[in-house]
């Protein structure tokens, strides 16, 4: 069985991972040209079922952006923003006026996968810089990286998103870490909900767990 994470190690998760959405605030500030904001209200360990219910009813349909981690961390994140939230973010990515995207067409699907990657990017950059160097850099010291694919764009409804995307990971997981986050564009008075699931395997969740403990004792 993994570990379950403790709330002081979630409340430290949280603080590496509020470095990462200032990062990605910078970033994604200065592909839009505009001021924007990420903020992270609460890291916690929850079961898959709690989860799902997190990303809305069963029947609403979703849309979520997903990278397989590689690396000294393997497993995924997973970017899920409600269908209309989704498309106000592809209006302000696309410098549209508000309303404009009604569907999920092929350049609003690539809006949000640079979106998904410029946010995971930092997060990961941040767990580097702030866990001890043998999580960072591999368990031989290695420069090994944690690097995350290439995001894939998933439409689906919140009931069957986690099963479809966890599909190869299904059979070892019974727990997801749940960053609850907001995204706000001053500009346009904008302030989305979005839930980043970062889906560590069992293995990867226990060398967080270890890490983090490391970090606590000193």
């Amino acid at each position: 069985m993994p570990p379950v994470l403790t709330e002081s190690q979630c409340r430290h998760l949280r603080m590496i991972f509020e470095r990462g959405a200032a990062a990605a605030s910078q970033a994604l500030s200065k592909w839009l040209g505009e001021e924007v904001s990420l903020s992270i209200s609460e890291v916690e360990q929850v079961d898959l079922a709690e989860a799902a219910g997190v990303l809305g009813p069963a029947e609403a349909l979703v849309a979520a952006c997903a990278m397989v981690l590689s690396g000294p961390l393997g497993g995924q994140m997973l970017l899920v923003f409600e269908d209309r939230a989704g498309l106000a973010l592809a209006d302000l990515l696309l410098r549209q006026p508000p309303g404009t995207t009604t569907t999920w067409g092929e350049i609003e699907r690539s809006a949000a996968m640079e979106t998904t990657n410029i946010v995971g990017c930092a997060y990961l950059n941040a767990l580097a810089a702030h866990l001890p160097g043998g999580l960072a850099k591999g368990e031989g010291g290695d420069a090994d990286e944690l690097v995350p694919s290439p995001p894939t764009f998933l439409h689906e409804f919140a009931g069957s998103l986690l099963e479809f995307a966890l599909m190869d990971q299904a059979l070892e997981l019974d727990r997801v870490l749940l960053v609850h986050s907001a995204f706000s564009a001053g500009r346009r008075d904008l302030s989305l909900d979005w839930t980043l699931l970062f889906i560590p395997d069992h293995a990867s969740l226990r060398a967080l767990a270890g890490a983090i403990g490391e970090l606590e004792s000193h």
